[in-house]
């Protein structure tokens, strides 16, 4: 477990203000808004979803209000988690939870949730393979796995450096050896990609 990526709590109020604001941008939802990506992704009303790096909340506040059961914000940032807390409050969700955690150490019980979100967080990982795991256990069989990442390969768009980038094949790849299958795969202009992935039972 190696938590190296505490660094970005550090930068005060005008760092965190910084981030909210690009997290936040409208340039964001234009290239895929989270009702619609949502929308791809198989789930019923009952479902319980967990949004990995939820930062501002980007996914977690559609996702409650397009589900009755708990939607987990997991981020290791606490200055995001009140934001995010604060965004369920003024719309008056009841369903959101927040997890001061790491991805690749997940606060919750094997086999706990249906669907697992991660939107341009999986880059951060110090380790994709310990995530993957961990979201392998949390994910109930004939669950799913849904991710935006970027790959820019053989584009001059501007992502993650290329050694930290996850290409769509490769994340297939290391899902498959988690169990998971890709059932969705598409991409998105900037550089970015959607996959869904089915947990096998």
């Amino acid at each position: 477990m190696n938590h190296h990526h505490h660094h970005h709590n550090h930068h005060g109020e005008a760092g965190f203000k910084r981030k909210v604001d690009y997290l936040d941008r409208p340039e964001r939802s234009e290239v895929l808004s989270p009702e619609e990506f949502l929308q791809r992704v198989p789930m019923e009303k009952t479902a319980s979803i967990l949004d990995l790096g939820a930062g501002t909340g980007f996914l977690t506040i559609p996702a409650a209000k397009k589900v009755e059961n708990t939607v987990f914000a997991l981020d290791l940032d606490t200055k995001m988690l009140e934001l995010i807390e604060t965004k369920a409050k003024t719309v008056e969700l009841a369903n959101v939870k927040t997890l001061e955690a790491s991805m690749d150490d997940i606060p919750l019980e094997a086999s706990s949730v249906d669907v697992v979100l991660a939107s341009l967080v999986l880059h951060e990982a110090g380790s994709l393979l310990d995530v993957l795991r961990e979201v392998s256990r949390v994910v109930k069989p004939g669950g799913y796995f849904a991710t935006i990442e970027f790959d820019t390969q053989g584009t001059d768009l501007k992502g993650p450096p290329m050694e930290i980038q996850i290409s769509a094949e490769k994340l297939k790849e290391e899902l498959a050896g988690f169990g998971f299958e890709v059932v969705q795969n598409w991409e998105l202009d900037e550089g970015m990609y959607v996959s869904i992935a089915e947990k096998k039972a």
